[in-house]
């Protein structure tokens, strides 16, 4: 499927099922996807007829006053469930400041390694009195929604990175991007890693994650000196927090996303256990070989999105 093809049914839907809204869970870390995701978020919603009235990581989530009909919109990714349960609590938290506003979650993986846990959930989920609407962005993870959260509208979406406007942002940015040479292998090492056959692939001129997450990026060592000042003279947190949307919104988000493109830019060939580093290097015409997660969201994605395109394999 295409960019404007993705760029289509995102837009076709949220049109139609959008309202003013929050927009939560911002990803204040340094992980390429999540933030790739952010900026295909943000330029799908400035499109639409639509005020975003309040936005937040989880980390500088403080209650807006909002009225009982504004959206409660959770940004998309890989964290549905209990693998990264920070997320899936914070949602509960949110949800019951909010317990009668509508609720949509953006594309999302589900994975849960508990059965309890999973039961909590949907028995959660059930008690929310606003409309629950959870987009999913591959079959298993639609599956599991429709067949357990009785009342919840599940919906099948794109990733919304795969509408990302990679054009639009290098020429904005001033980034040039070029063909690359030789073949780089992005390997995750966190509870999503899996185990890779190295003789089943070619010679690899580099091994690595992505270079925000193997160092800090000089946007991110900036806002920590920054940050330590003002805990050093007990800056209200507040105040803090302000400062943390602010940076996070204007500086540092672009920062991790160019890293990202800088980085895929040098090679021909790019294999990953990344689901938003095939993505980002499928976007950027490159030669794209996909190896799936440990429970299953790349090859998911890949099948509903993906497997059309003539640059991206999964092997």
């Amino acid at each position: 499927m295409s960019f404007s093809d993705c760029c289509h049914i995102i837009k076709k839907y949220l049109f139609s099922n959008m309202s003013d809204y929050i927009l939560l869970d911002l990803p204040y870390y340094s992980n390429v996807g999540d933030v790739l995701i952010w900026q295909s978020t943000l330029d799908v919603l400035k499109d639409l007829p639509y005020k975003c009235l309040y936005s937040s990581s989880i980390e500088t989530y403080i209650k807006p006053k909002i009225k009982e009909n504004i959206l409660i919109v959770f940004l998309g990714g890989g964290n549905f469930g209990d693998l990264w349960e920070r997320h899936q609590l914070f949602r509960y938290r949110v949800m019951n400041d909010f317990p009668n506003n509508p609720v949509l979650q953006l594309p999302q993986s589900v994975c849960f390694e508990s059965d309890e846990k999973m039961k909590r959930d949907i028995a959660f989920f059930s008690n929310h009195k606003g409309k629950i609407t959870i987009c999913l962005r591959d079959k298993k993870s639609y599956e599991t929604v429709t067949n357990f959260y009785k009342n919840v509208e599940a919906v099948l979406l794109p990733d919304l990175a795969l509408s990302f406007d990679l054009k639009g942002f290098c020429k904005k940015n001033n980034i040039d991007t070029q063909n690359g040479s030789g073949n780089l292998l992005v390997l995750r090492n966190d509870k999503e890693k899996t185990t890779v056959r190295a003789k089943s692939l070619p010679n690899m001129t580099k091994v690595g994650d992505w270079p925000s997450i193997e160092y800090d990026l000089p946007e991110m060592r900036r806002y920590f000196e920054i940050d330590r000042y003002m805990c050093k003279y007990h800056i209200p947190l507040s105040l803090r927090n302000k400062f943390t949307d602010f940076y996070f919104k204007w500086r540092i988000k672009n920062a991790i996303i160019i890293s990202g493109i800088r980085f895929l830019s040098l090679f021909a060939n790019v294999y990953s256990t990344r689901l938003h580093a095939a993505i980002l290097s499928s976007l950027l015409g490159k030669k794209t070989y996909i190896i799936d997660n440990s429970y299953g969201k790349n090859s998911g994605v890949f099948e509903l999105w993906m497997s059309d395109l003539k640059n991206v394999s999964m092997i």
